[in-house]
């Protein structure tokens, strides 16, 4: 759904844009031309509160072009939310947001999308450009193992619930949908049945552990939409 009421506030209160940093007018401009995702949507409610109390300002987070952050400490790069950041001391601050300026250039190079969880995740970092596993490295919440079966539990849309699959030895699927709260309840779960989390350390681990779950991009495709 797309915030009309405080794209058109925003507008007013700072020259029909001509007053916002090219990421923030990229993002309005965005908003009026389709539906915005959860996270746009939560960065225009940003923008909206900081133009409309007049704590907007038309700088760069430590000068670094196209990262911005307000002043409830959420950060951004051009109209993506990344995270949260606090500062610390002014070295250490510059040090860490060059770090995460560089992050935010590898991923958007791979054509990967930007959002908090792409920026700490190791998996979604190491993964190259062309892998099949784009989808389950930004919806997967873990994987449990038993003898040589493996089930993926994966993170909904909404994230009010996670959906976990296990590929039977005749190829069909096996879904569960779990409600919140999920993941305490969820393990539990699966504990009781045998299986224990399998540790993943990195894209290599991922992909091992993913493949030998013998799920296709398509069977998670299916049961996320």
């Amino acid at each position: 759904m797309v915030p009309y009421n405080k794209i058109k506030s925003i507008l007013e209160h700072t020259d029909d844009g001509r007053a916002l940093l090219e990421p923030h007018r990229r993002l309005v401009r965005k908003a009026l031309q389709e539906t915005v995702t959860c996270a746009q949507d939560s960065a225009i409610a940003w923008l909206h509160e900081s133009v409309t109390s007049g704590k907007y300002r038309k700088d760069y987070f430590e000068n670094i072009e196209h990262m911005t952050r307000d002043a409830a400490g959420l950060l951004f790069w051009k109209e993506h939310l990344i995270g949260s950041f606090s500062l610390t001391g002014e070295e250490q601050d510059h040090t860490i947001a060059l770090k995460l300026a560089a992050r935010c250039r590898q991923l958007e190079a791979k054509g990967f999308p930007l959002n908090p969880r792409a920026m700490v995740s190791r998996e979604i970092q190491q993964a190259p450009a062309d892998t099949p596993w784009k989808q389950a490295l930004y919806a997967y919440a873990m994987f449990m193992g038993k003898d040589e079966r493996i089930r993926a539990a994966f993170w909904t849309q909404t994230r009010g619930e996670m959906v976990t699959l296990e590929k039977q030895a005749d190829g069909a699927v096996t879904s569960w949908k779990i409600p919140e709260p999920v993941s305490e309840r969820l393990l539990k779960i699966m504990q009781s049945e045998g299986f224990t989390p399998e540790y993943v350390g990195g894209y290599p681990a991922f992909e091992r552990i993913i493949s030998a779950s013998r799920l296709s991009p398509q069977d998670i495709a299916r049961a996320l939409r």
